[in-house]
């Protein structure tokens, strides 16, 4: 079986879940693993074949990073195949402290950053002891801060605003989901000026009624092959969770393109950590 590794896992304590869970039923998606335990995500993972998956939450209040950090490390030290990423908020009391806890102590792969929730841009200045440590300690930082797939309107959103932190930080190693839709154009643009910045797969590849520009993704992927991701954002997904890894391996990639989008490049890139 072809090795997978998922850098777009998200999993959360049980009563904050029910609460994710309510919110997206609010909004009318029809999500077909919503309400799981713990144990069944896992074994869905394995029996398509991920090897090693991100795990990703996000904090969205201030105060309740370091408990939910603890929590994810708990599940990473019982369930191996995940790679625990560090929530954060940036008004969390002890900031610098939970930093070093989460990325020293307790040896976490990077951040994730949903920017959409927290509300703040991702070029606000409240981010930069984050980008700071990550830079430092050379470890990825996952920001949702493209439009996709439910804030078009949203003014912290864009990656307009990601631009800015390139210019900034441009050693910082970002990963953007979703391709950064709905501006492809801009993602792919930032993919050829900053060698850190990458693009997961995400939502985009899988969801009904995505126009994606398919040609130019091929183009990029085989231009770029180290800095595309496979993610399936599972499992706050309105799809079957093999939906996306069908899709991308109906593009036409080389053999070699494939397994660095599947594998090697999620696998490279918390190499430090592993």
């Amino acid at each position: 079986m072809e090795k997978i590794w998922d850098a777009h896992v998200h999993l959360f304590p049980q009563r904050l879940f029910n609460a994710i869970w309510h919110w997206f039923n609010n909004i009318g998606w029809q999500i077909p693993y919503a309400g799981w335990e713990l144990e069944r995500y896992v074994a869905c993972l394995k029996a398509m074949g991920v090897e090693r998956a991100f795990l990703l939450t996000y904090a969205h209040k201030s105060d309740i990073s370091l408990e939910l950090n603890r929590w994810v490390r708990d599940v990473c030290r019982k369930h191996d195949c995940f790679i625990p990423f560090a929530c954060i908020h940036p008004l969390d009391r002890d900031l610098e402290q939970i930093i070093a806890t989460v990325l020293d102590d307790w040896q976490f792969a990077g951040f994730k950053l949903q920017l959409a929730v927290q509300q703040y841009a991702a070029d606000d200045p409240v981010w930069e002891p984050v980008y700071r440590a990550a830079v430092e300690r050379q470890k990825p930082v996952i920001i949702h801060a493209g439009t996709a797939p439910y804030s078009q309107n949203d003014p912290v959103l864009g990656l307009d605003h990601m631009e800015k932190v390139m210019e900034r930080w441009p050693e910082l190693k970002v990963i953007i989901p979703h391709l950064g839709l709905y501006e492809i154009d801009k993602a792919f643009s930032l993919v050829e000026r900053y060698p850190h910045f990458y693009l997961d797969t995400s939502w985009a590849l899988g969801a009904t009624g995505v126009n994606l520009p398919v040609d130019r993704l091929v183009y990029f992927i085989e231009r770029y092959p180290q800095r595309f991701l496979y993610g399936s954002d599972f499992p706050i997904i309105e799809y079957e969770l093999a939906s996306g890894l069908k899709i991308l391996r109906q593009l036409g990639l080389a053999d070699q393109v494939l397994r660095r989008v599947v594998y090697d490049n999620a696998r490279n890139l918390v190499a430090n950590c592993l």
